[in-house]
């Protein structure tokens, strides 16, 4: 790293410190996620009451457990997050609107994932198609926020600026980085990527992937994150603790 660009990451860093400056400060921007295909219900109850306990934005579950545990949720003020055409974003539109109707009255928001295979054969216009159809039909339901990952890992600079650019016309609300199924996208270097581009189209950035300390955590806010995913919530919030002691 250059030395003009260390020095800005440093005073990045050092903005993010002051301002999460307290475990509830940075749990706001964590959606505490499970969305392991081994992961059985107990689990999924788990991660509602450490959303509560912790004070977490959100309990991001799959289609599946959202609808089991909506009550559970409601109950305790928890704010429910779930996925749609997770991990591959490759079934039909027909396929992801019904698997977004089937929740959209549950959820406060979505992690829409984006065509990959599409966007790299250069087939951006349905990809376009199909996100404005989605954002469109999720919106009108009551879901606020939508967001889209692009497995930026995954992609050269031309068809991640052209992923960004996809999203953005499509209205979603934030461009995700990954999955963390397919590649890692919590570090620095790709949240700095799909941020600089993000912020051209006025697009807010989830950093995700890879995600499991208070540190990485920062220095994903650092790096231009707005939102963090992350499965190992609990574990980044008590590890931020340590650093502030």
């Amino acid at each position: 790293m250059a030395g003009s660009s260390r020095g800005a990451m440093l005073e990045a860093l050092e903005r993010v410190i002051r301002e999460y400056d307290s475990p509830g400060r940075i749990a706001r921007v964590i959606d505490h996620t499970l969305l392991s295909p081994g992961s059985g219900l107990e689990k999924a109850l788990q991660v509602v009451e450490d959303v509560g306990k912790y004070g977490f934005h959100c309990a991001m579950l799959s289609p599946y457990h959202v609808v089991k545990v909506q009550e559970a949720a409601r109950n305790l003020g928890v704010k429910l997050c779930s996925v749609i055409g997770f991990p591959s974003g490759f079934p039909p539109l027909a396929a992801k609107r019904a698997e977004l109707e089937n929740i959209a009255s549950i959820v406060d928001e979505v992690d829409i994932v984006a065509n990959i295979q599409a966007l790299i054969a250069g087939d951006s216009g349905i990809v376009e198609d199909e996100l404005t159809d989605l954002v469109e039909v999720a919106k009108s339901q009551g879901v606020r926020v939508v967001k889209v990952i692009v497995e930026a890992p995954l992609l050269d600079d031309n068809t991640l600026a052209l992923a960004v650019k996809t999203v953005a016309s499509a209205r979603a609300d934030y461009v995700k980085t990954s999955t963390g199924v397919y590649s890692k996208g919590g570090d620095p270097m790709t949240v700095l990527r799909v941020s600089h581009l993000a912020s051209q189209y006025g697009l807010k950035v989830k950093a995700a992937g890879g995600i499991r300390t208070g540190i990485d955590a920062l220095l994903a806010l650092a790096s231009g994150a707005d939102r963090i995913g992350t499965s190992s919530g609990p574990r980044v919030i008590e590890s931020f603790k340590r650093l502030i002691a």
